[in-house]
């Protein structure tokens, strides 16, 4: 196996992610007005086909995807506020351009005029005829059926909501929460919790620093014997970017009133159209189906869980006064220790990240037929971040590019996913553009004396993003609308899911999972 390296310059074209501000802000306004060139000569076709309307447009996705995925998602993982800034700009523009070329009745006359040729569809292949419904579907779905007035209503609305969803998710990777902690009130956390942390003086006590990313987090929680440490940081996680309270009831409203607008009643209607489940109905009988088989099971767990903590309270001397939200980690993690003998401090012993990937590279090489090759010296947006190449199995023919963006930093993507980059197609003039995704993730990192070591339902984490990165990198699609993960929202997290369960396989975990110390 695995991770070959490579010194060579990377193979096919590398994108760059080192871009200025005023580099992102150019190129977001040449996306633009190459589009509208492209919407208003297909506007002007006076015998409208599937050559002269859609693939003209659907070419210019085609083209257009990789700058546009760039330009927008360095606003999650560039340490420059200004590039940040001007890339969460960009995608505002970007979202408002695509909410107002939607709602081109011009273009709608054309692509509508081919979708209702009965002779021009019959022609089509799958893919290609998918295309044109899809697009016709578009359009009808952002109100194209209404007159005037109301479209013009209707895009404001849009308008607004693209602005509140974008600052909303800003707001979340720009504010993580601190508190901070004597040594006392950690007690309970393993010794490496401590190793390289930020240290603080408060009032000539010497203090750690706890931020609400994950890797501080969830330890936390778990391991801290003391509660008011554990609810101080639960409450400093959920109350963090209040600003986004307000942010959150305009869209809630504004989602209501857009769905009305189009003749749904409730926004849960409008979006579950495109689904299985098809209406809210449905939804909400398979959700009561699936409490009422639960209840009994869950009411027993807690039981279990309340009853470690009444005891906990006996021993201190103090009044049981219930339990909260921010016992349950704790509580549960306890159950895990005392009747599995589950301990993730134990567990994540044998799981460093470097072992880890080195595994999960090389089953989903196995399994997919792929070589995957580590690019030395890449341009990539940060020192920590690799740069892969993926190639066939035997070697000759090239499949694409994934990045790694394993550990946190400030201001970067606060969760984990995989963000489709570029999607690969085929060119008019036939040559090839292939894959790009990069996995963005927030695991432990290492410390001064240990490597970086994973929790168990971090593996878990790792592998089912990189289910996704390869669903970008192995499909096969004509059209970039339909490459990869953007596919039906049924089925976009199956591959990801049925990839999980590597991790649960004792035959996959002995390749990798060895102890750090002791092989």
């Amino acid at each position: 196996m695995t991770a070959h390296m490579s010194t060579a310059p990377a193979k096919g074209t590398v994108l760059n992610f080192n871009l200025s501000p005023a580099e992102i802000h150019r190129t977001t306004d040449r996306l633009i007005a190459e589009s509208t060139a492209v919407q208003d000569r297909v506007a002007a076709e006076s015998r409208p086909t599937f050559e002269s309307v859609i693939v003209p447009l659907a070419m210019c996705e085609n083209e257009q995807s990789a700058e546009y995925n760039v330009v927008t998602f360095v606003q999650s993982v560039s340490t420059d506020k200004e590039v940040r800034d001007a890339s969460t700009a960009a995608e505002e523009k970007l979202r408002e351009f695509e909410i107002e070329s939607q709602m081109r009745e011009d273009v709608y006359k054309v692509v509508r005029a081919v979708f209702d040729n009965a002779s021009e569809m019959d022609k089509l292949g799958a893919e290609d005829r998918r295309l044109v419904e899809k697009m016709e579907l578009g359009y009808r779905r952002n109100g194209l059926a209404l007159d005037k007035d109301k479209r013009e209503q209707l895009g404001v609305k849009q308008k607004r909501l693209s602005e509140l969803e974008v600052r909303f998710s800003r707001n979340i990777n720009e504010n993580d929460g601190a508190e901070a902690f004597t040594r006392e009130e950690l007690v309970g956390l393993p010794d490496d919790f401590f190793e390289g942390r930020q240290i603080k003086i408060e009032d000539g006590v010497e203090k750690f620093v706890v931020t609400t990313k994950y890797p501080d987090l969830v330890p936390l929680l778990k391991k801290a014997k003391n509660e008011t440490t554990r609810r101080r940081m639960l409450y400093a996680d959920e109350t963090r970017c209040p600003e986004n309270i307000a942010l959150m009831q305009e869209a809630v409203r504004l989602r209501l009133e857009i769905a009305q607008m189009l003749g749904y009643k409730t926004h849960a209607e409008f979006k579950l159209e495109l689904s299985m489940a098809k209406a809210p109905a449905t939804v909400l009988d398979f959700e009561d189906d699936l409490r009422q088989r639960l209840e009994p099971l869950a009411d027993r767990e807690l039981k279990e869980i309340e009853a470690l903590k009444r005891a906990d309270k006996e021993a201190a001397g103090e009044p049981y006064e219930g339990l909260f939200s921010w016992d349950f980690r704790y509580y549960s993690a306890m159950v895990l220790e005392r009747k599995h003998q589950i301990s993730d401090d134990e567990v994540k012993q044998y799981f460093s990240m470097q072992s880890v990937l080195r595994g999960v590279l090389d089953i989903y090489e196995r399994m997919l037929s792929l070589k995957f090759v580590r690019v030395e010296n890449a341009p990539v947006w940060h020192p920590d971040v690799e740069l892969y190449e993926v190639w066939e199995a035997d070697g000759t023919t090239f499949t694409g590019h994934f990045y790694l963006d394993l550990y946190p930093r400030e201001s970067k993507y606060s969760h984990a996913a995989a963000f489709p980059i570029r999607s690969g197609f085929t060119r008019a003039d036939g040559t090839k553009e292939y894959p790009v995704t990069a996995m963005v993730t927030n695991f432990p990192k290492p410390t001064p004396t240990t490597p970086a070591l994973q929790k168990h339902d971090d593996v878990i984490t790792l592998l089912h993003e990189f289910g996704h990165v390869m669903h970008g990198i192995c499909s096969r699609t004509k059209w970039a609308r339909f490459h990869g993960t953007s596919t039906e929202g049924d089925f976009v997290e199956c591959p990801s899911q049925m990839l999980e369960n590597w991790g649960w396989e004792p035959s996959a975990l002995q390749k990798f999972a060895v102890h750090y110390q002791t092989g």
